[in-house]
């Protein structure tokens, strides 16, 4: 018994060495080991649950092309390398050393079940953290705004001198503060749209940087709320799922108040228009928001409380001359034709929509007689049409009449019934139905017909170019002119949003009509039959839900050949359609009809377009329409039976689209003895099929015999359980191909001759994709213009020598584990030539991006991407020493866009040769970007060397423990400790020369993770920096200013007068960030200033910014007054101009802060800061003096927050400054977890006025006992919490 008490106290004498205390705590790393490592094992399967939730949101928005938020980004990369293979393997040994330990019974054991059992708690507590971490996501991505049509250089904008003023009148008045709501009218044709779009441009351009978003809606007289709302949404990149209009309204509001300044375009309104509605926010309620209208009518915007409103006048005599020049070119100066060119420009009466017409028109007219028959033409019309004046008809008659084929006049004047943004594919439809064009047998040639006139139309100016090239558009003035047209001419009854229609009793009339477009036409109750036997069209967009269709309406139209009917309220067809056998094509749009049985007697179609139907089941009967061409059946959610052999039955269908729709296809020769589905097998009887959007889930639905694929045309097939998204906004193309199956073996011949067509192809988790690549039936992938690889393990390069990739615009790679270069020794010369964009993630093999000589062929690129490759050295290499000559350099002329995110083993080398020593600098001279907006650099470094940290520092101690005298094991430690790779040798940047044409585009500057950087820009590229929308810095623990003086004297003094030559004599840095709305710097512990020099820098439009653990920053403001008198350098020096717009400023972390404002007087003033976070200061005593905090009279809320040290809110004056301090705005104070705070103020002598404060905090402040000593009122408090 005596020896093993003399055990006992040995062991317990041992603990106590490696223990601060023998607490119950301490003892339990001794005792409780097993318990701890099955919380631990725990709270890793709750992690993993957690990143999976996390992963598959993240999954879900890459489909949805939405961006990930960085901070989700780098939440998935932590939490990965907590549960990664390596990881879980160092935890099940850790947790078998512990065990063992405690069967030791020895000193060693108690010693190492102790650290372990510890090491265990640490990392419990690290994956708590995660967790914690995860709960702050209210959501991990968001939708990147579109780049719409406003943004684009508007051509037909001429800087006339009259259109000069009215511009520059217009920007004026989106300059003033006094005016929110601003109107721009005049007659139709007169530019009032081109000048709003120009307006938009250079706003967004930032050459006239006013906005945080500029929003463009043409409102048309067909549009409703809901059409508007959409429109707007979009613009944003918000998403909505609700339909209600009211609740879409409630989201469109909130979204659009969270912008600090917004201008919204209404474009083209005809009547007042509820803003409410719409949910656009009234400008009392934000006051940042500015909105601007068009239209014909003065009267229309001022009832919509326009506040000024511009006239546009026609051109002047000579600018309507100069323009017409412009446009018709040469022939129009001709000596024998420039007098009567002129008389012709001045009969289209200064409206620039009539001359670009004319003009257009005449440009090829060589003959003297031509020009004086236009002249007779141009008389002006007797016309009455919508108000436009008589010139501008005859003008737009004379470009119609002018139109060389039939083709072109039928198709301009079937365009102007279809709205504003039209597709080109129902004007196909519409075509076809009407049989316009004789001998063009197949859907596809009628669309090559359709879209050379299209091009036509708008190379005439007759039509506009829509948002994307699947649409076009129509000017309201050509429109309304081309409806009188077709009205006169052609007996077309064509009414719009701003048109009542009752006259379906006017039976005489009705027999007349040719053709009948309603477009949101307000119409009485239907008749029960309507007689219209010369009616070949009639097309209708509902507006009334309570509209009903009678049974019988169409029975009288027994020459119909198109009908279409949009957001009628159908449940079941209407009986009458069936009689209609003359009927080629019919489209029934969200019309939520289910029953469709009926339409099977329609014998002649051609056209059937079902779209956003709730039909459930394709029946039978549909097998019946022998002479079908095109069947779409997009978005019909609903549909999950198709039934069997109708598609066979189909034997002329040319076209199929299942967009977002059926997919459950039957494997042929399964078990089911009657199949109850569609197979593809049945397309193998469709002998013209040559255009194919379909989704196939079970690759083994796929036919063994399925040659007929190789005669597609135009597809969209995607094949594998992948959860693809349809729509790829910049990968878009006619012939995609999307695979997701182990081997493509499987695939068979059809598949491969689709290969060799395919413009885009995305394949994930296939084993054999080199196979397919160099598959000699694909020839190489020829017309390959979009590639994207993911989650392939066996390929060590893409691209090989076989392959074709002169048109490659883009190119994805993500997790290709093995891949060791993207591109085989020897390719073509043309390779590359147009990749636009690239984007490499989580190849962890890889070591670069391409060869010098390639890259020197990457003249369009405009994007680049590259993240999570832990092997990349150097994006560029240099493979043989005469590719590279002396003074080479690599120019990138198109790239917007470089970000560089998580690439630890990144030496900062754009190329690398053994001659060349490795770079110190990132970006060097010799690269060159003239255009770069976006720079983001990320290294992640500070992640993954913490995390490493944390595990060698607690294993190493251990060892340290056993061995503390072995100076050889101190120092292996030691190098563990201090090692890392990627970025570290990164000390700067850039070089202190530049080419002169790099980085003076750059907007968006993301810098995080670089350990061993002291400063971000030398002076000499402050110049460049004009243009920078965003600026953040992350985690650089090295970093000591922002910006930093050159070692060479002549740069410095070059660079001063670069900025500002006549402060050069008093060494002041004066510049202005004067498009900078946000700064954010975070994790900085060694800054100290923006710059070392005394400056003046300007951050006019500074909105945000956010300072957290930059710990060596004592004082933030400072006076430039008193930049003499103190010792300490600020973060900023201020003086009245510094900051005039900055809204919100968040502290949190600084340590090293005493001071916020440091001897501020009263003429710098930060009177719109509307938020103050202050968190974990622990060296402010005093927050804000006396003259600050009465110059924050916008601010509406104050949070301070975990401040060790502070004893007071405001600090208390001089016994005899006796004073009022009113704080207008504050509606919400915060004081939490302030263990020294002993009142708001202390002073007697002020006395304080919170007129609208309505909720006060007070929680964990044991010795506040008072608000303030000075008395205070608080007349809207309505809510106290004091804990």
């Amino acid at each position: 018994m005596g020896a093993l008490a003399s055990i006992l106290e040995s062991l317990a004498s041992k603990a106590a060495e490696y223990m601060v205390d023998s607490t119950p705590e301490q003892l339990g790393y001794l005792f409780n080991h097993e318990s701890k490592f099955q919380n631990l094992w725990s709270k890793v399967q709750e992690l993993k649950d957690a990143r999976q939730r996390v992963q598959q949101s993240v999954d879900e928005a890459n489909r949805n092309g939405e961006k990930i938020f960085h901070d989700v980004e780098r939440w998935l990369t932590m939490v990965n390398d907590k549960i990664s293979d390596q990881a879980t393997t160092q935890l099940q040994e850790d947790e078998k050393k512990a065990m063992e330990s405690y069967f030791a019974g020895f000193l060693l054991g108690i010693k190492s079940r102790y650290h372990l059992s510890k090491k265990a708690e640490k990392e419990m507590e690290a994956i708590t953290q995660l967790l914690n971490g995860k709960d702050q996501f209210d959501r991990v991505s968001y939708r990147s705004v579109v780049e719409g049509m406003s943004i684009r250089p508007v051509k037909e904008y001429e800087a006339f001198g009259s259109r000069s003023d009215a511009f520059n009148g217009l920007m004026a008045v989106l300059n003033d503060d006094n005016v929110n709501i601003i109107g721009v009218y005049g007659m139709g044709g007169v530019g009032k749209t081109t000048l709003v779009k120009e307006a938009a441009r250079q706003i967004i351009a930032k050459e006239k940087k006013l906005f945080d978003e500029v929003i463009l809606v043409a409102i048309t007289q067909a549009s409703n709320n809901s059409n508007i709302q959409n429109e707007i949404t979009e613009k944003l990149g918000l998403k909505i799922e609700e339909r209600s209009v009211d609740v879409r309204a409630a989201r469109l509001h909130d979204r659009l108040k969270k912008i600090n300044k917004v201008l919204i375009i209404l474009d083209d309104i005809w009547e007042e228009h509820d803003l409410d509605a719409l949910g656009i926010p009234s400008v009392d309620k934000h006051k940042g928001l500015k909105i601007s209208m068009t239209s014909r009518r003065l009267e229309v915007l001022k009832s919509m409380g326009s506040q000024k409103s511009l006239p546009i006048d026609i051109l002047k005599e000579d600018e309507a001359w100069n323009l017409f020049k412009i446009v018709a070119g040469p022939i129009a100066e001709r000596s024998d034709l420039q007098s009567k060119a002129n008389e012709v420009a001045q009969k289209c009466a200064g409206l620039p929509i009539a001359i670009a017409t004319v003009a257009k028109a005449l440009k090829h007219k060589e003959n003297l007689h031509e020009w004086e028959d236009a002249l007779e033409q141009l008389k002006p019309s007797e016309v009455n049409c919508r108000g436009v004046p008589g010139a501008v008809y005859s003008a737009i008659e004379m470009s119609y009449k002018y139109l060389k084929t039939e083709d072109l006049k039928s198709t301009f004047l079937l365009c102007s019934i279809m709205g504003h943004n039209a597709a080109i594919e129902d004007l196909l439809k519409y075509c076809t139905g009407l049989g316009l064009f004789h001998g063009l047998d197949t859907i596809q040639k009628v669309r090559n017909r359709v879209l050379t006139l299209v091009s036509e139309l708008e190379d005439s100016s007759l039509l506009l170019a829509g948002s994307t090239p699947e649409c076009f558009g129509m000017h309201d003035v050509v429109c309304d002119v081309a409806i009188s047209i077709a009205s006169g001419d052609r007996g077309w009854l064509a009414l719009g949003k701003e048109d009542v229609f009752e006259g379906w009793s006017d039976v005489e009339t009705m027999r007349n009509y040719n053709l009948v477009s309603l477009q949101h036409t307000k119409v009485s109750e239907l008749s029960d039959e309507l007689e219209c036997p010369n009616l070949t069209f009639f097309a209708m967009v509902n507006r009334d839900s309570c509209l009903k269709i009678p049974n019988n309406f169409f029975k009288g139209m027994k020459r119909l050949k198109v009908l279409s009917l949009e957001k009628v309220n159908l449940s079941s067809v209407p009986s009458s359609i069936g009689s209609l056998r003359s009927l080629c094509t019919l489209r029934l749009i969200d019309c939520g009809v289910e029953d469709i049985v009926m339409l099977g007697e329609l014998v002649n179609l051609e056209i059937l377009d079902l779209r956003n139907s709730g039909i459930r089941l394709l029946p039978k009967e549909i097998g019946q329409l022998r002479r079908l061409k095109l069947l779409d059946l997009s978005y019909c959610y609903s549909l999950k039976v198709v039934s069997p052999n109708v598609l066979s039955s189909l034997s002329r269908l040319e076209e199929l689209y299942f967009f977002h729709s059926f997919d459950r296809w039957e494997v042929e020769g399964s078990d089911n003895l009657i199949r109850s589905n569609a197979s593809l097998v049945e397309l193998q009887h469709l002998s013209r099929l040559t255009t194919l959007k379909v989704r196939v889930p079970n690759e083994q639905a796929m036919p063994e015999d399925n040659i007929f694929l190789g005669k597609l045309e135009r597809y969209k097939i995607c094949i594998g359980d992948g959860k693809w998204y349809w729509t790829e906004t910049r990968t878009e193309a006619s012939r995609m191909l999307k695979l997701k199956m182990k081997r493509s073996s499987n695939l068979f011949s059809g598949i491969k001759l689709l290969l060799r067509k395919t413009e885009s192809l995305y394949v994930d988790e296939a084993e054999d994709v080199r196979e397919m690549l160099d598959d000699p039936v694909n020839q190489g992938l020829p017309h390959l213009k979009h590639l994207k690889l993911s989650n392939v393990s066996d390929m060590k390069f893409v691209i090989g020598s076989r392959m074709f990739v002169s048109c490659l615009e883009s190119l994805d790679l993500h997790s290709l584990m093995n891949l060791e270069s993207i591109c085989e020794a020897q390719l073509k010369a043309e390779s590359f030539g147009r990749l636009r964009f690239l984007e490499v993630s989580e190849c962890k093999m890889l070591k670069n991006l391409f060869s010098f000589s390639i890259a020197k062929r990457l003249r369009q690129l405009e994007e680049i991407e590259v993240s999570h490759c832990n092997n990349m050295r150097e994006f560029i290499i240099v493979e043989k020493e005469e590719e590279i000559g002396e003074n080479d350099n690599l120019e990138f002329p198109q790239l917007r866009s470089l970000s560089l995110r998580y690439l630890p083993t990144f030496n900062g080398a754009w190329y690398s040769q053994k001659t060349l020593k490795s770079v110190r600098w990132l970006f060097g001279k010799m690269v060159i970007f003239p255009v770069l907006k976006k720079l983001g650099i990320c290294c992640g470094i500070e992640y993954e060397v913490q995390d490493v940290d944390l595990d060698i520092r607690t294993t190493m101690e251990c060892e340290l423990e056993a061995c503390r005298d072995d100076d050889s094991v101190k120092e292996l430690v030691k190098k563990c400790l201090s090692s890392s790779g990627g970025m570290e040798n990164v000390e700067r940047l850039w070089p202190n020369q530049l080419d002169e044409h790099s980085y003076s585009k750059l907007t968006s500057f993301f810098l995080e993770g670089c350990r061993k950087l002291l400063n971000v820009f030398p002076l000499s590229m402050l110049m460049r920096l004009q243009k920078l929308e965003n600026l953040s810095i992350w985690n650089c623990e090295s970093l000591e200013e922002i910006i930093c003086e050159s070692q060479s004297q002549e740069i410095n003094v070059s660079a001063m007068q670069s900025l500002s030559p006549q402060l050069i004599q008093s060494n002041v840095i004066t510049f202005e960030f004067s498009c900078l709305p946000s700064l954010t710097l975070i994790g900085l512990p060694n800054l100290k200033s923006i710059c070392h020099k005394t400056q003046a820098i300007s951050w006019h439009l500074l909105k945000k910014m956010e300072v957290y653990g930059c710990n060596k920053v004592e004082i933030l403001f400072a006076s430039q007054e008193i930049s003499g008198n103190i010792n300490e350098q600020p973060l900023f020096w201020v003086n009245k101009f510094t900051f005039p717009n900055l809204h919100q400023l968040t502290l949190g972390w600084n340590v090293g802060v005493k001071e916020i404002w440091r001897l501020i007087p009263s003429s710098i003033s930060f009177q719109n800061l509307i938020i103050l976070e202050v968190r974990e200061c622990d060296g402010i005593i005093k927050l804000i003096t006396h003259s600050t905090a009465k110059s924050l009279v916008h601010l509406k809320e104050m949070s301070i927050l975990n401040c060790k040290m502070i004893e007071e809110i405001i600090e208390g004056g001089d016994k005899n400054d006796q004073d009022e301090i009113i704080f207008p705005q504050l509606n919400s104070l915060e004081l939490e977890s302030l263990p020294k705070l002993e009142s708001f103020c202390s002073s007697w002598n002020y006395t304080f006025g919170f007129p609208s404060l309505q909720t006060v905090i007070v929680e964990d402040c044991p010795k506040m006992k008072i608000f303030s000593q000075g008395h205070s009122n608080t007349p809207m408090l309505n809510e106290v919490e004091f804990h």
